[in-house]
């Protein structure tokens, strides 16, 4: 555990261990703001106090761990503030990986587990998780039961574009393209507008490592995109959740070819209505909340947009306590089961396989 190089002092950043596959050492990153006397240090069970609930930040799809000011935001409000670079990804991306590569979205299970056991088995935290990490955290959720106290979605990528009809007309071929290109990618990186609305280098106002979020984007593996559908295919046919969600989004959606000014104040990555549609299945507890002028990542917006993005992220929070919630499954099921699956497709023998 040492500094971490990008956040700077009083964040450190944690290796976590994944073994190997076929392109070499598997890592993921644990990041931490450190500070004399937190949350970290309380025992809550020994306590019986409720504390407010650590954090654990999830990046999307092509991205990394780098919102300072909003971890140092959550800090100052009493929270223990984490974030994960998943494999392949951010600080996690070694030399000769195909970036973002993952033939299956339970893979991530793995480093998941690895820090929530870190965080703390008795101190079940809200994962804030964006875009492709929405879906990847709202699948956890689903089937490791109890081991978080919610969900804190950014723009989360839940269902394909045009919805459900259009997500299962694309399953098979690409299943098929995931099965024989692998790694391979299946699209180039993508255009810029995004990082043009965002990046100061472009115009924006946020600054952010163009290696590790590259303004299109990394090129997109097929069996990551695989991946992805089929996680989606999962969740609308999982049950519902029965933890607090918050689910924050843009007000509108402007995706077009070329860049138009108003992509600067819209999401022009995801559709929020078929979002907003998906959102609203997640469970019985689900705050939806469209934020005009917000961007893809709220919290890379404009000014007011991204206050009124914290101001509501704030309010939630107050609502979700810790209590006396243990990282417990029910009986009969292992709620940290982070046993590496086989690969993608018809080998998947183990017990979580996608019906």
């Amino acid at each position: 555990m040492s500094t971490d190089p990008i956040l700077g002092e009083g964040y450190t950043a944690q290796p976590i261990d994944l073994g190997a596959d076929d392109e070499g050492p598997l890592l993921a990153t644990l990041i931490h703001r450190e500070t004399i006397g937190a949350p970290s240090q309380i025992d809550a069970r020994a306590s019986g106090a409720a504390t407010k609930p650590p954090i654990l930040l999830m990046h999307g799809w092509s991205d990394y761990i780098f919102h300072r000011e909003l971890m140092e935001h959550l800090g100052q409000r009493g929270h223990d503030v984490w974030g994960l670079d998943l494999r392949k990804h951010g600080r996690s991306l070694r030399p000769g990986q195909t970036a973002t590569e993952v033939d299956h979205l339970n893979r991530y299970d793995e480093e998941i587990g690895a820090a929530l056991r870190i965080i703390g088995r008795h101190r079940p935290p809200v994962l804030l998780a964006h875009s492709t990490g929405g879906l990847t955290a709202a699948l956890w959720a689903q089937r490791h039961p109890r081991t978080v106290s919610g969900l804190a979605l950014n723009s989360p990528w839940l269902e394909m574009h045009l919805g459900p009809m259009a997500r299962s007309l694309a399953e098979a071929p690409v299943r098929l393209l995931a099965e024989r290109l692998r790694a391979r990618p299946l699209f180039p990186s993508g255009s810029s507008h995004y990082a043009r609305a965002t990046h100061r280098d472009f115009g924006g106002s946020y600054d952010y490592d163009l290696m590790l979020k590259p303004p299109g984007g990394h090129s997109l593996p097929a069996n990551t995109l695989g991946a992805i559908v089929d996680g989606q295919r999962r969740l609308a046919a999982a049950g519902p959740l029965t933890i607090p969600v918050l689910v924050m989004h843009s007000a509108r959606s402007r995706i077009g070819a070329r860049f138009v000014e108003e992509m600067r104040r819209a999401d022009s990555v995801l559709d929020v209505r078929t979002l907003a549609r998906a959102a609203a299945r997640l469970g019985t507890d689900v705050r939806i909340e469209a934020i005009d002028g917000a961007r893809h990542d709220v919290f890379l917006s404009d000014a007011d947009a991204r206050a009124r993005a914290i101001t509501i992220l704030d309010e939630w929070l107050e609502t979700v306590s810790t209590g006396a919630s243990t990282m417990s499954a029910p009986e009969g099921t292992s709620d940290l089961d982070t046993s590496a699956p086989l690969r993608f497709g018809k080998e998947w023998t183990d017990d979580r396989r996608p019906a």
